[in-house]
Order: structure tokens, then C-alpha cells, then sequence
């Protein structure tokens, strides 16, 4: 049991983003440990060999003024005063003879010759460098300098104290990264535990929802930013889910309620040819009627089908570049004859030329609905007008007729399924031309509008992007 829950928690989203948090720190502060522990081993070193390099000029210029005999002397005097296995002094000539020496014992064999050459070949007055000493752990830090003529004079100085330091700084420091490192292994589990538990909220909400709970929402106000995000497009989600739902019982509702009529009249038409014998004529006209009213059945199915495809995205038309305009006037000399058969005007107000990317498709039966619908509730001798503007990567088609308008009432409801207006369920249709409209306008990101008043006539605006 044990062995399990620790198998899941390794395998949990708090462990790895503490473990995450935790190693990233650690990484950091050993950087900024790495960079700080150089730059103080740099500028200690530094001020060391610009104290050896004082030094140095000190007995320089003491034996410019007072000579080799004062300048041994003070030599002497001042390397009395300091421990011989810490500091210590040499003067030797440009042969190597040693002039003055303090003890050395404690310090090895330190060569002179190899200083000498390497101060004669860069044309220095001085080196500084850093000697290991023999069976010591600490190094040293060293001065060779051409003090006068044919004087040379060493000082070294023991890095012990300054090691020392440096190994205390290293210890303070490691005591102080480590307790950092569990600081923020306790923030990055906060942290991650107040992430990790926002995500259940959502995990959650998610398990009530599949249990059929379809109007509950995470709650997406206190969050972080990610987690609103995510929490704003998981609600978005499940409205559009719920909303398809909905659409999905409407469709069902509406074919139990509108197939009924259509399939009533085939059944009687059926139950009368059996009543009684006819002749061939008769029996034709029942099968013209019976055909008449299964494409009606066929062309409901097949609207209702699209229509749902439209609202979830879900077929896969592809966007082409088409002359706009053409189509439109396609369309209107299609359905002239209709409007000439009721005296109806129709007129166009048109460029000359206008090409768009879209679904050609989709933009056609757009606009055939559109104009079929104009002419269709338009009275004898009216007039439509279809018209179009383009500006600002938008296409704006207007299609205005003198026909019966519609009401307040009915407007708002006009795009729904099978909705019908009093005034035109006197009119042949299924009550979904609209709806598709709607349905094809939005897949394609576009906009559709209308204004109607009764007896004075409608306008609906289409805007599709270019």
C-alpha cells in the first residue's frame, strides 16, 4: 500500500513540479554560488598582489636613495617581525647568488633562474605568480622583482588565511544554499499544490459533467491566469456541447412534429388506392403526389443535416478565390423568371467585378435562400433589390424587397428551426431556409442581420470576409 502511494505520488503533477522547482533553484543558486565564490577569489587576489607590488617599489626606491647596504638592512629589520613559514624575502643578483635570505626551510626549493629568463624574454621589471609548496597544503602567493642593478628581489606570502576565508565563506554558503533549497522546495510545493488543485477543480467539474450534471461551470474567477484560460475555454466548451445538446432535442422534437404531416398525407394517399379501383390516371397522380412528397421528406432531411454540420464544424469544406459577383447575378437570372411570372422588379446594384475566398458552396446557397425568400413574400408588382459594397476586407450584400414584412414579435425567432411566421404559413417551405442561412454564415465567420417592419418589407445584410 505503502509502496503504491509512493509509485503515485512520483508519478503525480505536485511531485514533478516541486521536483522541478527545487532542482531549477539549486541550479541557479550553484551558478550564482560559482560566480560569487570567483569573483571574491579574484579581487582577494588582486588586492594581495598589489600589496607584493607596493612592496616591491618600497625597497625600490629604497635602494635608489640610500643604496644595497640600507635597503639589506631594512630587509632584515622588517622579516624579523614575520613568521618565516608565512612570509619570506630573498635578494639575489642577476647570476643567482643569493644576497639575503630569510629562512626557507619551510617553503622548498623555489628556482631563480627560470624567473630571471622569463623577466629578461618579456622585458618586465616583475612576475607574480602562485607556487605549490612542496608537502604543504596551502600555496603561496610570490613576487619576483628587479629591485636595482643587478637586484632581484623575491617575496612570497602564504594563501593559508586567505583559504581559510574562502573555506569558510564555502561552508556559511553551502548551509545557506541548502536551507534555501528546502525553502523552495516548500514554495514550489505550494505552489505547484495550488496549480495542481485548481486543475482538480476542473478534473472535477469534468467527472460531474460526464455523469450527466451538463449545467454545471468551473468556477474560473481567484485563479491564475493559465488556469482562468484554461477554465474560460473548458466553459466555452461545454456551452457549445450543451448547445449542440439542445439542437440535437430540437432536431428530434421537430422531426417528430414535422415529418408527421408529410408522412400522414403519404399514408392516406397509400389508404385510398386501396379503397377502392381507379383508373390508370388516378393511380398516377397519387405516385406524382406520394414522389411529391417524399422529396419534401428528402429536402428536409438533407437541410436539417446541414445545417447541423454547419453549427459543429464538422464537414470539411475547403475556401476558394471565386468572382463574387458572378454568382450573384447567376442567381438573380435564375430566379427572373419567377419574379417576372409575379410583375416583381427585380434590380441589382452591383460591381462590376468583386473576388472573394470562400466556401463557393456555402456562399451560393446563401444567397439563393436569401433571394428566393425576398421574392417569394413579396407581393405582385413589388420590387427586390439586391446590392453589394466592399470595404475594410469585409463584403456586404443587402437583399430589400417591398414584401409583407415581419413582425417584432416573430423577428427575434426568424434563424430557428422550423420556425414560421403567420403571415407566411400560407407559403410553401419547410421553415429551415433561414436556419441554414444562419448556419452556413457563421461556419464561414460571416455575419447575417435584418430589419422588418409588417406591410413595408425586410432587409437582410450578409457581411462575409474577402
Amino acid at each position: 500500500m505503502f509502496l503504491k502511494k509512493l509509485h503515485d505520488l512520483k508519478n503525480s503533477l505536485l511531485f514533478r513540479l516541486t521536483l522541478l522547482y527545487a532542482v531549477a533553484f539549486t541550479v541557479l543558486s550553484t551558478i550564482g554560488f560559482l560566480v560569487f565564490y570567483y569573483r571574491i577569489y579574484s579581487v582577494t587576489m588582486e588586492h594581495l598582489d598589489i600589496e607584493l607590488l607596493a612592496e616591491s617599489e618600497k625597497y625600490t626606491v629604497l635602494i635608489q636613495d640610500n643604496g644595497l647596504e640600507q635597503a639589506l638592512k631594512t630587509i632584515a629589520d622588517e622579516s624579523e617581525l614575520e613568521d618565516p613559514a608565512e612570509d619570506f624575502y630573498r635578494l639575489f643578483n642577476f647570476k643567482g647568488d643569493i644576497l639575503f635570505t630569510t629562512d626557507m626551510s619551510a617553503w622548498g626549493t623555489i628556482g631563480k633562474q627560470e624567473i630571471l629568463q622569463k623577466l629578461h624574454k618579456e622585458g618586465s621589471t616583475f612576475s607574480i605568480q602562485t607556487l605549490s609548496i612542496g608537502e604543504r597544503d596551502d600555496k603561496a602567493r610570490m613576487i619576483t622583482a628587479i629591485v636595482g642593478p643587478n637586484t632581484v628581489l623575491q617575496i612570497g606570502e602564504s594563501l593559508e588565511e586567505v583559504d581559510e576565508y574562502l573555506d569558510i565563506f564555502l561552508q556559511l554558503f553551502s548551509i545557506l544554499i541548502v536551507s534555501l533549497i528546502i525553502v523552495s522546495s516548500i514554495i514550489g510545493w505550494l505552489l505547484a499544490r495550488r496549480a495542481t488543485m485548481d486543475m482538480q477543480a476542473v478534473t472535477e467539474t469534468a467527472e460531474e459533467i460526464s455523469n450527466g450534471a451538463y449545467d454545471r461551470r468551473v468556477q474560473i474567477k481567484g485563479h491564475l491566469n493559465e488556469i482562468e484560460r484554461l477554465g474560460t475555454t473548458f466553459n466555452r466548451m461545454l456551452d457549445r456541447i450543451q448547445s449542440l445538446l439542445k439542437s440535437m432535442k430540437e432536431i428530434n422534437d421537430n422531426i417528430a412534429h414535422d415529418l408527421r404531416s408529410p408522412l400522414a398525407r403519404i399514408r392516406g394517399i397509400a389508404e385510398m388506392s386501396l379503397l377502392k379501383e381507379k383508373d390508370v390516371e388516378e393511380y398516377k397522380d397519387m405516385a406524382v403526389s406520394t414522389i411529391e412528397e417524399c422529396d419534401t421528406l428528402i429536402e428536409m432531411i438533407n437541410t436539417m443535416l446541414d445545417i447541423t454540420e454547419a453549427e459543429a464544424g464538422v464537414n470539411g469544406d475547403t475556401a476558394e478565390e471565386f468572382e463574387l459577383m458572378e454568382l450573384i447575378r447567376e442567381a438573380c437570372e435564375l430566379f427572373r423568371p419567377i419574379a417576372e411570372a409575379k410583375k416583381i422588379h427585380l434590380k441589382t446594384r452591383l460591381p462590376e467585378s468583386l473576388a472573394v475566398t470562400s466556401n463557393r458552396r456555402k456562399v451560393q446557397r446563401i444567397i439563393t435562400n436569401l433571394l428566393e425568400n425576398a421574392i417569394k413574400y413579396t407581393p405582385d408588382a413589388g420590387a427586390v433589390t439586391v446590392s453589394a459594397t466592399a470595404q475594410n476586407g469585409e463584403v456586404r450584400i443587402e437583399f430589400e424587397d417591398t414584401g409583407i414584412g415581419i413582425s417584432q414579435n416573430d423577428l427575434p425567432h426568424i434563424f430557428e428551426r422550423f420556425y414560421r411566421c403567420d403571415r407566411s404559413r400560407s407559403q410553401g417551405g419547410t421553415g429551415l431556409g433561414l436556419s441554414l442561412v444562419k448556419a452556413y454564415t457563421e461556419s464561414l465567420n460571416g455575419k447575417i442581420e435584418v430589419a422588418s417592419s409588417l406591410n413595408q418589407g425586410s432587409r437582410f445584410v450578409l457581411q462575409l470576409v474577402r
